[in-house]
Parts: C-alpha cells; structure tokens; sequence
C-alpha cells in the first residue's frame, strides 16, 4: 500500500535531518493509534520493517543549519509491502489529522490530507527505478560497532548492495533461490550525503536497473530498496 500525507507547517524551514523529525512523527502515529498496542511490533530492538517513506518539500534551499522553503507545506510518501501494516498507518495517519505535531525552533507540522495512491507494479523480470529518497547500503560490523556505507561508485558497490537486499528479501520470507536471483546495475547516479542524527551519510541518488523473479522486485517496489529502508532511505518509484 502507498499513502500520500500532504501537510503544512507554521514556518517556512526545516532541520537538515528531517528524517528524523519523520521517524518521530511515525513513532507518536503508532503509540496513539488503538492505544499503542502495535508500537513493540515495529520498534521493538531488531523488529524487521517492511515499508520506506520520503519526503518533499516545497522548492527547499539546503543551508548549513537548516532547509529554507518557498511555502510551508510538504507531502510524505510511506510505501509498505503489508496490507495490515498499511491500514494501521493510514488509520494512524488519518487520527492525527488537524492535530499540530511540535518541531524544533517553536514550528509545527499539522497533516491535512491522507489518501491512498496507485502502486504501480513490474511484469518483467526487469524493472527501471527512480530513487525518490536516497538508496542506503550499510555494512554493520557488530565486533567494531562500525558501520560501513558504500556508494554506487565504488567497486565493492554491486557486491555489498546485492548482499544487503538479498537478505533483505531472506527476512521477509523469500527463498534463497529466489532471493539469489536479484541483480542491481546503477544507470544514471549521483553521490549524495544525508544528514542523519548528526551524521553525514554517503548515499546514492538517480536511476538503478533491478532485475530478478517479479515477486522480489514488487516487493521492494514497496518495502524499499536497501538499508534503512524505514528511516526514510530507499524508496523507488518504478519507471
């Protein structure tokens, strides 16, 4: 399911790391909706998540502290592959309508409008992708407690995104056989660094190609590609 919440603000700025204000947006969604009882499903440590988010703004100017905008409204899209984890969003979504959300320098995030939107699907074994929100290929080394980010322009690029959303696709129930048959092959890139919780993160932008069985290329088509798919990374919009 993919949802299009429109919504305004009282000023017209925002903080570089949006996302983050989004993730908290997401999290006061789910704690209010049917008395919290879904919250430990989702954020709970080391819950899987099947859905991505992106969000636009209205002719933004990113400057060093904060992102200048023309007019002060903007729209979230949140794609997920669960038709439950859909209708529990757009339920959220819809009860914190008209109620204002408290953001950083006194401003406000008030939602206006919740719809559901069409999820275009692939029926090729091949599908042409637009990152709407910057794709995130994260290797996590738990001995070090580092993370390592890679970028389409790296040699290790393909090998590491390819391990990354094949056991992705592992954790969400698909066969190794299946999994195995997922390729990714950047097109038209660009590199990109994402503030987040203040951290500069290295991602890619532009168009990649995804080719594989249709089941795993549909859903990631609404779970999202690659890692930190429910922090606001990875969403594709298929071409």
């Amino acid at each position: 399911m993919k949802l299009s919440i429109e919504f305004v603000l009282e000023k017209k700025e925002f903080a570089l790391d949006f996302r983050r204000t989004f993730l908290a947006l997401l999290k006061k969604c789910l704690t209010e909706a049917d008395d919290g009882k879904h919250m430990k499903e989702y954020y709970e440590p080391g819950q899987e998540k099947d859905f991505t988010f992106a969000v636009f703004f209205s002719e933004p100017t990113f400057h060093k502290t904060h992102i200048e905008l023309k007019a002060a409204r903007g729209k979230l899209l949140f794609s997920c592959a669960e038709k439950f984890t859909g209708y529990l969003f757009f339920s959220a979504f819809l009860e914190q309508m008209k109620k204002p959300f408290p953001l950083e320098n006194g401003n406000k995030l008030t939602i206006t409008s919740v719809r559901k939107v069409p999820e275009p699907e692939t029926k090729e074994k091949q599908a042409m992708v637009k990152m709407l929100s910057p794709l995130c290929v994260r290797e996590h080394t738990r001995e070090e407690n580092r993370d390592q980010y890679y970028t389409y322009e790296e040699e290790t690029f393909l090998e590491k995104a390819t391990y990354v959303i094949k056991n992705k696709l592992i954790r969400a129930g698909f066969s190794d056989e299946l999994s195995s048959t997922f390729q990714i092959t950047p097109v038209n890139c660009k590199k990109t660094l994402v503030e987040f919780y203040k951290r500069k993160v290295p991602c890619s932008l532009g168009y990649f190609l995804l080719e594989g069985d249709r089941a795993i290329l549909n859903h990631l088509l609404r779970a999202g590609i690659g890692s930190r798919c429910s922090a606001g990374f990875g969403m594709p919009e298929l071409k």
